[in-house]
């Protein structure tokens, strides 16, 4: 059986020298291990669950601002977090879409 297709555009911006980085990810690129492991993240993330937080900064200077967006199964949803108000829930998706991204700048540096 094949397995539902999602789309995830992801940005981290700010820190200490404000550099922006972004991915986009289609399941449909991935190999299906990782494909099902990825979907598993967003599972356990809860991303399309109720929690919804503001992207403050709560007094913390230089943290890192997040913007996520998961497309999947006909839902939409664009989450915009920081360093000091992300849900431990989700930090392992964020984790893994920072590391990605650092993965795709490298391939083109």
């Amino acid at each position: 059986m094949e397995m539902e297709q999602f789309h995830i555009d992801f940005e981290r911006s700010g820190g200490l020298t404000g550099a922006s980085s972004r991915i986009e990810i289609k399941s449909k690129d991935l190999d299906s291990g990782e494909a099902e492991a990825l979907k598993e993240l967003i599972d356990r993330s809860g991303f399309f669950e109720a929690f919804a937080h503001r992207s403050e900064f709560l007094g913390m200077p230089d943290q890192f601002r997040y913007q996520i967006t998961i497309e999947h199964m006909g839902k939409k949803r664009t989450l915009e977090l920081s360093d000091g108000n992300m849900p431990d829930l989700i930090r392992p998706l964020v984790n893994y879409l920072v590391g990605e991204a650092r993965k795709k700048r490298r391939s083109r540096g």
